[in-house]
């Protein structure tokens, strides 16, 4: 059995995730890292924290100014930007996500996002949150879009841990 901490974050305390998320992938069964990061600044700070143990993707349906983009490159980021949101539009699942918040939502919609990039059946710890912080981090066994909610459950999306949340105080 393995036993973790679920960290609840109060706003401002991100160093707390990066910390646990370096921590996390120190254990080595981690593929990648996936942020979706609305700036791309949050992932900038994730890859550095990482110093390139592992592969990083920084996930926006925006996209990133030039100067992050130049960083990006540097630290081995692969930026995706202007991309489809796979959970957007499938209202009961959207809904049902967003009970647990906004961050569980777009940090599920990450891990799709990376599944596409290589990552499909991969563990991966994905990051995101709410309200322009990032605040959540979830390790998952990253599926595409139409399988989701898959009839096997081997090839569907998974959470496998909960890192880090936002404090509901």
């Amino acid at each position: 059995m393995r036993r973790g901490e679920i960290i609840y974050l109060e706003e401002g305390e991100f160093e707390e995730l990066v910390k646990a998320v370096v921590e996390r992938v120190q254990e080595g069964d981690i593929k990648a890292v996936a942020v979706a990061s609305r700036g791309g600044k949050s992932t900038l700070r994730i890859a550095e924290a990482l110093k390139g143990s592992i592969p990083v993707i920084s996930v926006t349906e925006f996209t990133y100014g030039d100067d992050v983009k130049k960083k990006m490159k540097k630290m081995g980021v692969k930026p995706l930007e202007r991309v489809e949101l796979p959970i957007q539009d499938r209202r009961g699942i959207r809904e049902g996500l967003l009970i647990f918040g906004e961050g569980v939502k777009a940090a599920l919609e990450a891990a799709v996002i990376a599944a596409g990039e290589g990552l499909k059946g991969e563990k991966v710890i994905t990051v995101a949150g709410e309200g322009g912080g990032i605040n959540t981090a979830l390790v998952v066994r990253a599926a595409e879009p139409d399988e989701i909610v898959s009839p096997d459950p081997e090839r569907r999306l998974k959470v496998l841990e909960v890192l880090a949340l936002p404090s509901t105080r």
